[in-house]
């Protein structure tokens, strides 16, 4: 399963392909999310950040986009006319004039408006970021001290999302 770390390098690559362009074409490959596609048509990605492991697209329109490639999701970044031949599922593209940002085998897809983020099952979760720029030492060193987690060996802590996000499992 990708970590945090992987993620972000992702959200990075995505980002540089598909942000502040026009969306031309959307895909969304779940059921229940592919109407919402055609609401993306024409806006632009404004942002990509990442929760832990949960990687968050934002649109212009207010709308995000959530995923999280659980153990198989990866996104490739292609030209707008040529997916890469893969035997992996296309789950969700973002394609613009000239890149297209392609998430396959991913499971966990939603589209949310960004106040839902907060509520949001398991982003909810979540402690604090390592990789978020706000995210100090001193709030990191607060979180192992607290009643909660400071009777804890460091192994678990690293694996326990509710401590610190995208670290180990989950």
């Amino acid at each position: 399963m990708p970590e945090g770390p992987e993620i972000r390098r992702a959200a990075d690559r995505v980002e540089k392909a598909v942000a502040d362009r026009e969306l031309v074409a959307v895909e969304l490959h779940f059921e229940d999310l592919r109407a919402s596609a055609a609401q993306l048509v024409g806006q632009q990605v404004t942002r990509v950040d990442t929760h832990g492991k949960a990687m968050l697209t934002h649109f212009s329109a207010g709308k995000v986009l959530y995923s999280h490639n659980q153990l198989y999701g990866r996104w490739r970044i292609a030209a707008p006319d040529a997916d890469p031949k893969t035997n992996r599922r296309l789950r969700v593209a973002l394609r613009t004039e000239h890149r297209s940002a392609l998430l396959y085998s991913a499971t966990d897809v939603d589209l949310l408006d960004s106040e839902e983020l907060a509520v949001h099952p398991y982003l909810r979760g979540l402690g604090p970021d390592p990789l978020w720029a706000q995210t100090t030492v001193e709030e990191i060193a607060d979180r192992f001290a607290s009643r909660t987690f400071r009777r804890r060996r460091l192994a678990g802590l690293l694996l326990d999302q509710s401590c610190i996000a995208g670290q180990g499992a989950c």
